[in-house]
C-alpha cells in the first residue's frame, strides 16, 4: 500500500453508500471505482439485488470491498453514527441546501478531525435521492456536468465524487486534529430535531400540518452549524427547561 493510501486508511472513516440500488452491477462497478481511489468502505440500503455474481464479476480486482459490505435495512441505521454526511443531487430543490461543485470540494471548511466519520450518499439509478434524504445531509455536491444532459452512470459519479475526496482528504491531512470534544453524530442530530419539534408545537409555534418548510429550514440550520455533542446536550437541556417552564 502507497503512502498517500495509508494517510486515508489511517486519518479517514468514509462509506459510500448506495440507496436501493436496482442493478447489481452497478455495485460492483462502484466498488471497484472507491478501490481506484484508495478507499475501501461501501454501504448499501435496501439493494433490490445483493449478494450477487454479476456484482463481483464487474468489481473486477474490488471484490474485497464486497466481501466487506454493510447492508442496512434502512437509512437511520447507516447514518446514526456519522459526523459528516455528503449528499450527491443533479437537481434544484424547492429550498436551497449548502451546495458545491465537486472540483471545488477542497475549499469547503468540513472541519474534519480525526474521528471524523463520514458517509457519501449517492441515490436510485432513476430518481437519485428523495429530499427527506437530502435534508440529512450537511453539504450537496454537484458534479458540473453539461446542462444539457446531466444524467451519470451511477457508478461513474461515484468515481469522480472519489477522485475530488480523494485530492480534498490529502490537501487537508497535515492540518488534521483531535477534537476536545467529539462531533455530533446524525443520531444527535436527529433526536435534537424531534426535540426542537415538540417544543415548538407545546409552544404553539406552528402547526404541525403546515410546517415542512419551516422544520426544513431549521434542519439546513443545524446542518450548517454542525454543532459537537456538548453543544446538543446544551440545547437539548436549554429545549427541557422550556418544557418545566410551560408544564408549571
Amino acid at each position: 500500500m502507497s503512502e498517500t493510501d495509508l494517510i486515508l486508511k489511517n486519518n479517514y472513516d468514509v462509506e459510500f453508500l448506495l440507496i436501493e440500488t436496482s442493478h447489481p452491477g452497478n455495485i460492483g462497478a462502484c466498488a471497484r471505482a472507491i478501490k481506484n481511489m484508495g478507499f475501501g468502505k461501501l454501504g448499501l440500503v435496501n439493494p433490490s439485488n445483493f449478494p450477487s455474481d454479476e456484482a463481483f464479476y464487474r468489481a473486477k480486482g474490488a471484490g474485497d470491498i464486497l466481501d466487506d459490505v454493510k447492508i442496512y435495512s434502512n437509512l437511520d441505521d447507516a447514518l446514526a453514527e456519522k459526523t459528516i454526511v455528503l449528499g450527491t443531487s443533479a437537481r434544484d430543490r424547492t429550498i436551497p441546501w449548502p451546495t458545491v461543485f465537486t472540483n471545488e470540494i477542497i475549499k469547503e471548511n468540513l472541519n474534519l478531525k480525526i474521528d471524523s466519520k463520514i458517509s457519501i450518499l449517492f441515490g436510485r439509478e432513476k430518481s437519485g435521492l428523495t429530499n427527506e434524504e437530502l435534508q440529512r445531509c450537511h453539504l450537496h455536491l454537484k458534479i458540473p456536468s453539461s446542462e444539457e444532459y446531466s444524467s451519470l452512470n451511477l457508478s461513474h459519479a461515484v468515481q469522480i465524487i472519489s477522485y475530488e475526496l480523494r485530492n480534498m482528504f490529502l490537501g487537508s491531512s497535515k492540518n488534521l486534529i483531535k477534537a476536545d470534544v467529539p462531533k455530533s453524530t446524525d443520531k444527535d442530530d436527529e433526536f435534537l430535531l424531534k426535540h426542537i419539534d415538540k417544543v415548538l408545537l407545546d409552544l404553539n409555534f406552528y402547526d404541525q400540518n403546515s410546517s415542512r418548510q419551516v422544520k426544513a429550514r431549521i434542519k439546513r440550520l443545524l446542518k450548517k452549524a454542525r454543532p459537537d455533542k456538548l453543544e446538543v446536550g446544551i440545547l437539548r437541556g436549554f429545549l427541557s427547561k422550556i418544557q418545566e417552564a410551560l408544564n408549571k
